[in-house]
């Protein structure tokens, strides 16, 4: 039987892509959806204390049917770290057609409690790292166009106690996927969101079975959290030509919980 053309437009043959945090369980989906797509994958670090992971998800990505990984270990933090992991995705693959960012470095903490240089901190690796990646990114993707999709969570859209200094920075996340959106509309460039529900995930807080947790799963609408491989057909339409006139939006994966008041 012949597929519909239209499922055609998902296909990322000939696509080259770099996902930057793919050590994270959500990043590691991320370079998994890409490869199996058909795109050329380069996967990077967040922190320079990601090789492990890397090596791991190389081997993963091999045997999905990619012959050679490039792996960059890199702080997103270093704005020359992430410049140069840029020309390297890009010499290594004859240029850059996707960016998918996975950047998240968790904080809780009581406002009162969260002092000048925690801000800093988290500000840094949740929301000016994206920005870095971005700009870099840009620098290649101005010539032929390209596609950017940033993988944050619901605190972008909703507060949390003891949560300030992590909510503002998903937020600050979403506000400038809108206006980058907007500034490069017409130069071809789409930038898009996902936005995860509560993770089961190593670091994720929901997973420490504790009376928060207890309470949080009490609260969910499907009565569990999200597992990291359910974001692959949201990342896999924003990525892809079927699209192609999306762009400045975020797609939640939240089992439905921004349903909610």
């Amino acid at each position: 039987m012949a597929l519909p053309e239209g499922v055609k437009d998902f296909s990322l043959e000939s696509k080259a892509a770099l996902v930057i945090g793919a050590e994270h369980e959500v990043g590691r989906v991320a370079a998994l959806t890409l490869v199996e797509a058909g795109a050329k994958t380069v996967i990077a670090s967040q922190k320079h204390d990601g090789r492990d992971a890397l090596d791991d998800l190389a081997k993963a990505l091999q045997k999905a049917g990619q012959r050679q990984v490039s792996i960059q270990l890199q702080d997103t933090t270093n704005t020359a770290e992430v410049r140069a992991t840029m020309e390297s995705a890009a010499a290594a693959l004859g240029g850059l057609d996707i960016l998918v960012t996975a950047l998240d470095t968790p904080f809780y903490a009581p406002f009162d409690e969260t002092d000048d240089t925690a801000l800093a901190r988290v500000m840094d690796d949740n929301f000016k790292a994206v920005w870095t990646a971005c700009r870099e990114a840009g620098r290649i993707m101005l010539r032929n166009g390209g596609v950017i999709v940033n993988i944050s969570n619901v605190m972008a859209e909703r507060g949390v106690p003891n949560a300030t200094a992590y909510c503002a920075a998903q937020g600050a996340v979403r506000n400038f996927v809108r206006a980058l959106a907007l500034e490069w509309a017409r130069r071809r460039i789409r930038v898009n969101m996902i936005e995860c529900g509560w993770l089961d995930a190593r670091r994720s807080p929901a997973v420490s079975n504790d009376e928060f947790s207890e309470r949080l799963i009490k609260y969910l609408p499907y009565r569990r959290l999200l597992k990291p491989e359910e974001i692959a057909g949201a990342l896999l339409y924003l990525v892809s030509s079927a699209a192609g006139f999306v762009t400045g939006e975020s797609i939640a994966v939240d089992g439905g919980l921004l349903c909610r008041v």
